[in-house]
C-alpha cells in the first residue's frame, strides 16, 4: 500500500511513461533522467561510482520491473520471466488488468504470433483480459503508469525498497555464473577482501586453493565488470553488495583460513592496519593486537590515529589475554583523548585499570584518570594524581609527566606553592637537553606570569623556545611563539607580541591547524585592540571567525564574536556590533558558558544598544552564520536541501537539518517533500529596512574598508537604475560561505536588502559603463 508521500508531478509521470516505451532499448533507458537519479543506485551492484551507460539502463529496467510487480494484487502464480499460460485466471481478473497491461505490453511484450487476427497489442490484450473497450483499456493503462510513478516517487523519497532492489540486481548479476564455476569461485575468493586490494593477493589465494587458469578467469571477471581494476591492472575492487552476498555464502572455516593467508601477505607488505583487520576477521585476536601495538609509533607518525583507534575498537570484550587486553585499552584511551573523545578515553582507561594488578601497572592509569578529570572535577583529578604518585617507582620517567600535569592543575587553582614544588621536582628529574624540559619551562612561565613576575616569565618562555628550536616539533615551536606573544602583550609590548604571534601563525597555517590558527588570530586581534588599533583588531577578529568555525572548538567563535562586538562598538559601528553580541550570546546560551554570558552582560551595560532588538528587525540578520548561508542560498537558487547546506557551510548533516528546521520555525523557509526528496524554499520576504541615502553610500562603505578587506573586496559598484544590486570586484576570490557572509554584512552596513553580484558577470555594455565604483582596497590585476 502506498503511504502518504507527495504524488508524482506530470513531468515525472512523463519520464516513467517514456521509460516504458523504451524498455527494450538499454541505450535509450540509460539516457532517461530516471537512470541518472538516485532511484537506480540500489541496482548498480557492480559499481555505483562509475557505472557504464548499459549498467544505468539495465538498473532502470530492473527498477521498473520491481515497480510493476507492486501492481499485482497478490504474488503471481507465474511471475516475471516465467511463461504465463492463457489458462491463468488472472488474465481476466479486473484486479490484475494494470499489471497485465504493463507486463505484456512493455516488460514481456506479446509475440506477433499471439496477436488476434487484424490486431496488435491493444486488441490482443483487450481480448485476453476482457476489458470492455479501447477507451477502458487506455484508461487502465494510464492509471497503471501513474501508479508505477507513485511507487517510484515513494521509493525515491524513502528508499524503503533498496534492499529488495539490490537483491534483484545481485541475482541478475550472479545468475550467469552458476554455470561458470571457476569465475564464481574466484569471485568468492575476492569477497575475502574489502575495499581496494592487490591483484597479486587474489592470485596467491587462487594458487593456495588450486584454482586453475586464474589469470584468464580474472580477465573474464574484469571484462564483465564484476571486478574493477585500475589502468595498470595492479589493484582490484569488488562491489560491496556482491562482496557481502558471496562472503555470507562462504563457510566460516574457509573464510578464516583465507583471512589468515591475507593477513600474512599484508604484514609482509608492511601494511599493519590491513593485516590486523584480517587477523581480526580470522578471529586470531592475539596476532591482531600484537600487530597493532608494534606498529603504533609508525601509524601515529603517519597521521593514522583515527584508523588505529577504529581498529582497536573492533576487539570484542575478553578475547585477549590480560596483558594484551590492558595494552589495547591503554592505547585506546590515549588515542581517544588525542581525538578529543574524553568520555571514550575515560571508559577505556577504566577498562585497562580493571585489567591491572600491580602498582606499576596501575600508576600510569591513575595518572591518565587525573588528566581526564581536570576539566570535570579538579578534586577528583588531584586524588587520582596522588594515587599515581604513590604507585610510581622513584626512577619512573612518567613521574615527570605527572609533576607537570599536576602543576598545571595547581596553577589553574591558583595554588602557587604546590605548583612551584611540582615544577621544581619535574625540572630536577629532566636532563638539560631533553625536549620535554620545554613543557616544564612553559608551565613555569605561566606560573610566574600569573604571579605578576613578567620578566621571569619571559625568561622561562624564551628558554622553552630555544629548546624547541633545537629539537621540538613545529607545533610545539609555534606554541612557544604564541606563549611569548601573550607574555609580551601582558607586559604592554604589543609590537613584539604581534611579531611573535606572526611567527606562530605562519607555522600553524603551514600545518593546517585551524584551532590554533584561530586562537593566534584572536590573540593578534587583542594585541591590536590593546594598542588602540581598532580597525586592525576588527580585521584579525573577523579572520579568526572562519578558522574558529572549522576548528570545532565552541568557545573560540564566542570569544571572536564578543571581541568584534566590543571593538565595533568602540568604533561607533553599533549595528554590526549588536549582531556579533547576539551571536556570542546565542552560542554561549546553547553551550552554557556562564562566564561568557556574564562578560556579555557587562559589555551590554557599557553599550546598552547591543542587547536591544533593532527597529523593524530583519530576521535574517539575527541568525547565526550557518543559517545566514542557508537563507541566502535558498533565496538565490530558489530552494535548498540539507546536502546543499552541508557543502556550502561545511557542517554535518544533523547540523544542516537543524538549521533548516529552525528557519522553517521562524517563518523564513517552507519545507517541501519528505525523506530524501525534502527541500526548503523561501517564503515571501518580510518588509525591507529603509534604504540608505545614496549620497552616504561611499562614506558608509569606506568607513568599513578594513572590515570589507578581510572578505577580499577590492571595490564595490552600483547601477543608478538598480539600487537593489551591488557589484563587487575581489582582490582574492572567497569561498561560497564567505561570499554569502559578505552579502549579509553589506545588508547590515547599508540598512537594506541587496543582491550582491560578482563584477565579471556579463551585462549590457551601456548599463555597465554607468557603474559608479567605490574603491575599498587597491584592485589586484
Amino acid at each position: 500500500m502506498l503511504t502518504t508521500n507527495p504524488q508524482p508531478d506530470e513531468a515525472f509521470i512523463r519520464q516513467v511513461n517514456e521509460a516504458f516505451k523504451n524498455y527494450q532499448s538499454t541505450l535509450a533507458l540509460s539516457r532517461s533522467p530516471l537512470a541518472n537519479s538516485p532511484l537506480v543506485a540500489p541496482a548498480l551492484v557492480r559499481d555505483t561510482v562509475s557505472p557504464t551507460a548499459d549498467e544505468r539502463g539495465g538498473a532502470l529496467r530492473l527498477v521498473l520491473r520491481w515497480a510493476v510487480t507492486r501492481l499485482a494484487p497478490e504474488p503471481p502464480l507465474y511471475p516475471l520471466d516465467t511463461p504465463r499460460p492463457y489458462a491463468d485466471p488472472s488474465w481476466r481478473d479486473s484486479r490484475w488488468w494494470r499489471y497485465t497491461i504493463l507486463r505484456h505490453r512493455y516488460l514481456e511484450p506479446l509475440h506477433p504470433d499471439e496477436f488476434v487476427e487484424g490486431g496488435r497489442y491493444t486488441e490482443t490484450l483487450i481480448a485476453l483480459t476482457g476489458i470492455p473497450s479501447g477507451d477502458s483499456f487506455f484508461d487502465e493503462r494510464n492509471r497503471a503508469v501513474r501508479e508505477v510513478a507513485a511507487w517510484l516517487r515513494q521509493q525515491l523519497s524513502t528508499g524503503s525498497a533498496n534492499q529488495t532492489i539490490a537483491q534483484m540486481a545481485l541475482q541478475e548479476a550472479l545468475t550467469p555464473l552458476q554455470n561458470r564455476s571457476r569465475e564464481r569461485q574466484l569471485l568468492a575468493l575476492a569477497a575475502t577482501f574489502t575495499g581496494i586490494f592487490p591483484r597479486t593477493f587474489l592470485l596467491a589465494l587462487a594458487v593456495a586453493e588450486h584454482l586453475p587458469e586464474a589469470e584468464s578467469t580474472l580477465a573474464a571477471l574484469v571484462a564483465d565488470r564484476l571486478l574493477r581494476t585500475d589502468q595498470v591492472a595492479s589493484e582490484l575492487w569488488l562491489g560491496p553488495s556482491i562482496q557481502s552476498w558471496l562472503y555470507a555464502e562462504t563457510p566460516s572455516e574457509l573464510r578464516q583460513a583465507r583471512h589468515q593467508r591475507v593477513a600474512r601477505a599484508y604484514a609482509d607488505a608492511g601494511e599493519p592496519l590491513r593485516a590486523a583487520e584480517h587477523w581480526q576477521r580470522a578471529e586470531h585476536w592475539l596476532e591482531a593486537a600484537t600487530t597493532l601495538l608494534e606498529a603504533t609509533g609508525d601509524l601515529v607518525d603517519e597521521q593514522q590515529v583515527e584508523e588505529l583507534y577504529e581498529a582497536l575498537a573492533r576487539f570484542p570484550a575478553r578475547v585477549l589475554p590480560q596483558q594484551q587486553g590492558r595494552a589495547v585499552q591503554l592505547l585506546s584511551s590515549d588515542l581517544a583523548l588525542r581525538l578529543g573523545r574524553r568520555d571514550a578515553a575515560l571508559t577505556a582507561c577504566r577498562q585497562a585499570l580493571r585489567l591491572s594488578t600491580t602498582p606499576a601497572e596501575q600508576a600510569p592509569l591513575y595518572r591518565r584518570l587525573g588528566k581526564l578529570y581536570e576539566q570535570r572535577n579538579q578534586r577528583h583529578a588531584l586524588a587520582y594524581y596522588q594515587q599515581a604518585a604513590e604507585r610510581f617507582g622513584p626512577d619512573d620517567s612518567e613521574m615527570v609527566t605527572l609533576y607537570k600535569d599536576r602543576a598545571w592543575l595547581y596553577i589553574l587553582r591558583r595554588e602557587w606553592p604546590q605548583a612551584a614544588a611540582d615544577l621544581a621536582a619535574a625540572l630536577a628529574a629532566t636532563p638539560a637537553a631533553d625536549a620535554t624540559r620545554a613543557d616544564i619551562l612553559d608551565a613555569l612561565a605561566s606560573l610566574h606570569r600569573q604571579q605578576g613576575a613578567l620578566e621571569q616569565a619571559v625568561g622561562y618562555a624564551q628558554a622553552a623556545l630555544a629548546l624547541r628550536e633545537l629539537n621540538g616539533s613545529p607545533t610545539r615551536l609555534a606554541d612557544s611563539f604564541n606563549n611569548l606573544g601573550l607574555l609580551y602583550s601582558a607586559g604592554g609590548d604589543q609590537d613584539h607580541a604581534l611579531r611573535a604571534f606572526g611567527e606562530a601563525l605562519a607555522l600553524y597555517r603551514r600545518m593546517g591547524n585551524a584551532e590554533r590558527t584561530a586562537t593566534t588570530l584572536l590573540n593578534s586581534g587583542m594585541a591590536h585592540h590593546l594598542a588602540g588599533r581598532l580597525a586592525e583588531a576588527v580585521a584579525a577578529y573577523s579572520e579568526c571567525l572562519a578558522d574558529a568555525a572549522a576548528s570545532g572548538n565552541t568557545l573560540l567563535p564566542v570569544r571572536a564574536h564578543y571581541n568584534l562586538a566590543e571593538a565595533l562598538a568602540e568604533l561607533g559601528d553599533l549595528t554590526p556590533a549588536a549582531e556579533h553580541w547576539r551571536a556570542a550570546h546565542a552560542l554561549s546560551t546553547t553551550a552554557a558558558f556562564d562566564d561568557e554570558l556574564r562578560d556579555l552582560e557587562e559589555l551590554r551595560q557599557r553599550f546598552p544598544t547591543l542587547g536591544a532588538d533593532p527597529r523593524q528587525p530583519d530576521l535574517a540578520l539575527q541568525l547565526d552564520a550557518d543559517a545566514q548561508v542557508a537563507l541566502a542560498l535558498a533565496t538565490r537558487v530558489g530552494q535548498i536541501t540539507p546536502r546543499d547546506l552541508m557543502a556550502a557551510a561545511t557542517v554535518s548533516k544533523a547540523t544542516a537539518t537543524r538549521r533548516l528546521t529552525e528557519l522553517v520555525q521562524r517563518g523564513l523557509l517552507r519545507q517541501q517533500g519528505k525523506g530524501r526528496a525534502t527541500a526548503y524554499i523561501p517564503v515571501q520576504a518580510g518588509p525591507a529596512l529603509p534604504d540608505a541615502p545614496p549620497d552616504g553610500l561611499a562614506r558608509r562603505l569606506r568607513t568599513h574598508a578594513a572590515e570589507l578587506a578581510t572578505y577580499g573586496v577590492a571595490a564595490l559598484g552600483q547601477l543608478p537604475a538598480d539600487e537593489g544590486r551591488l557589484l563587487v570586484r575581489f582582490a582574492r576570490l572567497p569561498d561560497l560561505p564567505s561570499f554569502f557572509a559578505l552579502e549579509q554584512r553589506l545588508c547590515a552596513i547599508m540598512g537594506r536588502r541587496i543582491d550582491l553580484l560578482p563584477a565579471d558577470l556579463p551585462g549590457p555594455a551601456p548599463e555597465r559603463r554607468q557603474i559608479e565604483w567605490i574603491e575599498v582596497t587597491p584592485a589586484v590585476q
